[in-house]
């Protein structure tokens, strides 16, 4: 065993971890030479070799189970297999060079709109930067039929085939800190200092208890970091909800309202929601589009739970999911 190494000694050869060795094997690419009666693990200079070939297929951005192929048909000599994984490969990272320089466009773009103060970003804009509901984060705040309007956030996003989670936070459990997230805060809870630490792209705001200063500025701890890529959805039918959409800090974002009275509709028409016509739901002006959706209703709701759809249509809308894509309401 005096030219064996212990997996200590030829992780550090090969500069790997010993964990990452051990996935290494469970995936197929290394299998320790032996093991001694101890039950430890053991392999020779040779092996050394081999490591340094997966590294070096790693770094080209080959998956493990890629590289297993590889691995194999190395050991084959066989031209013709590794000629077609490595242009596969080959193919991918020219893919995704593509996408990166349309990547590094879009962000000129939006620099220069933020430069510029442009009032509002454009639908495609606002598209990468949630990075199709990959990286979105919800705030569910007010009063009754929160939790409701979260599921139906989730619910619809389950549609387009992503996930996003939804907690409901008791003022006691640490906040989400990395996105994508749901949160449902009940107003009695805003008025606490974690709610700062939150970045949310879109604010739902259901209903006020009233409208006074103190109960504005708890509301306000959700918008820290208010900007052009935030959007507030708020109940048009709520008049102290509507006094508070009036805050300049809430002004700087884009906002959006929903009701279920179809009196409303002219004026959301121009400023841009969802208002209720019985049997159906149109949907003004997502994303800065002239476009009109319209949502059958499955069936008729309860109040609490229309207002709680009205606003998951709005908020789904507002972040780029496709109207093919929306649940209805069942």
């Amino acid at each position: 065993m005096k030219n064996w190494l212990s997996i200590g000694q030829f992780s550090k050869k090969v500069s790997l971890t010993e964990r990452t060795l051990r996935v290494y094997e469970a995936a197929g690419l290394i299998k320790a030479h032996t093991r001694g009666e101890n039950k430890y693990r053991y392999y020779t200079e040779e092996q050394i070799e081999v490591v340094q070939r997966i590294k070096q297929f790693k770094s080209f951005g080959f998956t493990l189970n890629e590289i297993k192929s590889l691995l194999e048909v190395d050991i084959s000599m066989n031209p013709d297999g590794l000629r077609v994984l490595l242009k596969d490969r080959l193919d991918g990272l020219q893919k995704e060079q593509a996408l990166l320089s349309s990547a590094e466009q879009t962000i000129q773009k939006i620099l220069a709109s933020l430069k510029n103060k442009k009032p509002g970003l454009g639908p495609q804009e606002r598209r990468f930067i949630m990075s199709q509901l990959e990286k979105v984060a919800v705030v569910v705040a007010g009063l009754s039929g929160l939790e409701i309007t979260a599921q139906y956030i989730n619910k619809h996003v389950e549609s387009a085939g992503k996930n996003i989670p939804v907690t409901l936070w008791d003022g006691t459990s640490p906040l989400p800190e990395m996105k994508p997230y749901i949160v449902v805060i009940p107003e009695h809870l805003l008025s606490k200092k974690e709610i700062g630490q939150l970045s949310p792209d879109i604010v739902v705001i259901k209903e006020l208890s009233a409208s006074s200063k103190d109960l504005h500025s708890a509301y306000l701890q959700l918008y820290k970091s208010v900007g052009p890529h935030m959007s507030t959805i708020l109940n048009a039918d709520d008049r102290a909800v509507i006094e508070f959409a009036g805050n300049e800090t809430i002004r700087k974002g884009k906002t959006y309202y929903f009701s279920k009275n179809s009196a409303m509709q002219p004026q959301i028409s121009r400023i841009g929601g969802a208002v209720s016509r019985g049997e159906t739901i149109a949907i003004f002006g997502m994303n800065q589009s002239p476009e009109v959706v319209e949502i059958k209703m499955g069936r008729i709701l309860g109040n609490i739970e229309e207002m709680a759809y009205l606003a998951s249509l709005v908020a789904v809308m507002d972040f780029g999911l496709r109207p093919e894509d929306l649940q209805e309401s069942k």
